[in-house]
């Protein structure tokens, strides 16, 4: 028995414990068999709108999460974003309570899919003081320029330019973020 019966099962239990004793009421009411599918489906949604609640999990009230946490923003790429994608990225806006500490940038970091990222600071490096690196450790999709490719599209990309825009758009002004990414096998392509 999958989980819809299952739960037709148990509402229509409920119902007719909530019968009235006597011989009027018999067992197996047709109303009740009917009106059991309906609780249950009504039951179901609600689960799913629980579910909808949570940004990381959203899928139907997406756009009006984007909406009221002022995304898509500048660091946004029209069209090209999965719903993944959108998910994380309004998890990360959401959680970003502020700081400038390493452990936020961390944080939000990791909230954009980058849970391994770290971050070099070159304290003490003559004209280095307010540089730091964002380091990846996963190789990011390098797109290149095809016959099918737009006119106005750039010959080649590489790197996750939304995660450099969103830490860019936060890092203290008076700094330079640096990003790395690992170097690619010898035996790619391009």
């Amino acid at each position: 028995m999958d989980s819809t019966e299952q739960l037709n099962a148990d509402y229509f239990q409920q119902l007719e414990k909530l019968l009235p004793r006597g011989p009027a009421w018999s067992s197996h009411d047709k109303l009740l068999a009917g009106l059991a599918p309906a609780f249950a489906a009504v039951h179901q949604r609600a689960n799913d709108l629980i579910r909808e609640s949570d940004p990381r999990q959203t899928v139907e009230l997406i756009d009006r999460w984007e909406a009221c946490c002022g995304l898509p923003d500048s660091c946004s790429i029209p069209g090209t974003e999965t719903i993944s994608q959108r998910q994380q990225r309004l998890n990360a806006k959401i959680s970003a309570t502020g700081g400038i500490t390493e452990d936020f940038y961390l944080q939000v970091l990791s909230d954009l899919g980058y849970p391994g990222a770290t971050i070099t600071t070159y304290p003490g490096v003559e004209g280095k003081e307010f540089d730091w690196q964002v380091n990846f450790t996963e190789t990011t999709a390098v797109s290149v320029m095809t016959c099918k490719s737009r006119c106005n599209e750039p010959i080649r990309t590489w790197g996750d330019t939304i995660a450099e825009c969103v830490i860019t758009k936060l890092c203290p002004s008076h700094t330079i973020v640096l990003f790395s990414y690992p170097e690619e096998s010898k035996d790619a392509p391009y």
